[in-house]
């Protein structure tokens, strides 16, 4: 009994079709993401950039990097997308002038608006045919898995 049991965790991460199930859920929904904001030239990873910068406006790039767990050159590449488009401006660290602060602008503010838009319409066609119950017993569960994931990169 207990090989079986074993054998059903080790593949809970397949779906039917043998695909890696959590990697395809997340990639369906960066793509969905992607294309409904296509038409205001924007992409869920910049998008993120400009939510942490609403959140605290005049990060370091390597604050942001952190916040947004990707490399420093990817962040900086972000950046100067945003900022040729007018979403953020960068300024001198007035107590490091070796480094930069990101700002988001008044124009960053109102496409966030439309991100949020964005996410509810992508959750709402996620979760169709998924009942409340369901849906929260998926959410507490899907929580406690990347407190896991956390722990254990923390632990290395």
């Amino acid at each position: 009994m207990q090989q079986g049991v074993a054998t059903v965790q080790e593949r809970a991460s397949l779906g039917e079709d043998n695909n890696p199930i959590y990697q395809d859920i997340a990639r369906f929904r960066a793509i969905l993401f992607d294309a409904i904001l296509k038409p205001h030239d924007m992409t869920m990873s910049q998008g993120w950039v400009l939510v942490h910068l609403l959140r605290e406006n005049g990060l370091k790039q390597s604050e942001l990097a952190d916040r947004l767990e990707v490399a420093t050159v990817t962040t900086s590449k972000l950046i100067d997308r945003l900022e040729a488009r007018g979403y953020v401006e960068r300024r001198a660290d007035p107590e490091d002038r070796r480094s930069n602060r990101v700002y988001a602008t008044a124009q960053a503010k109102a496409l966030v608006k439309i991100m949020t838009q964005t996410i509810a319409e992508v959750d709402a066609i996620a979760n169709q045919g998924v009942s409340a119950e369901e849906l929260a017993t998926t959410l507490k569960v899907l929580h406690k898995m990347r407190t896991n994931l956390r722990g254990a990169l923390s632990n290395r």
